[in-house]
């Protein structure tokens, strides 16, 4: 019995680690085109996105502004380990805002391949009990 669950704690421990690489990409490479195309043109594309929506315009040029910035501090989050269920929360919760906007564009399919991405934020926060290299949680 202890010997199976060292095994699903080493089990854990890597599903872990791969998840929060994969997220990490996810959310580095969703970041690294915006600044290299220039945050102005950001903001560009989410208020032409979202002119024909009820969100304020002023919104989406706020979060436009600053959703470059916290799709780069996910990954580096997420990868030192740092209060990792707090990161997987955090990550969620960009993830549903992501989404929502897709659902205020009529953009379904989007939407729920961003529900996808949740899941697997949900089962990071799950398996960071299991994570060894977790720090402050």
């Amino acid at each position: 019995m202890a010997k199976q669950a060292q095994s699903v704690q080493i089990e854990g421990c890597w599903i872990s680690l791969i998840l929060r690489v994969a997220m990490a990409s996810l959310f580095a490479a969703a970041a690294i085109p915006k600044f290299a195309g220039g945050l102005d043109h950001v903001v560009t594309q989410f208020q032409s996105m979202f002119e024909n929506t009820w969100l304020p315009l002023s919104l989406v040029t706020l979060y436009a502004r600053v959703i470059p910035w916290i799709e780069i501090l996910i990954p580096i989050w997420l990868l030192s380990g740092w209060r990792l269920r707090t990161a997987w929360f955090v990550t969620a919760g960009v993830l549903v805002s992501l989404a929502f906007g897709m659902i205020v564009t009529a953009q379904g399919a989007v939407a729920a391949n961003n529900f996808f991405y949740v899941t697997m934020a949900c089962a990071g926060l799950y398996f960071s009990q299991f994570d060894r290299w977790n720090h402050g949680e």
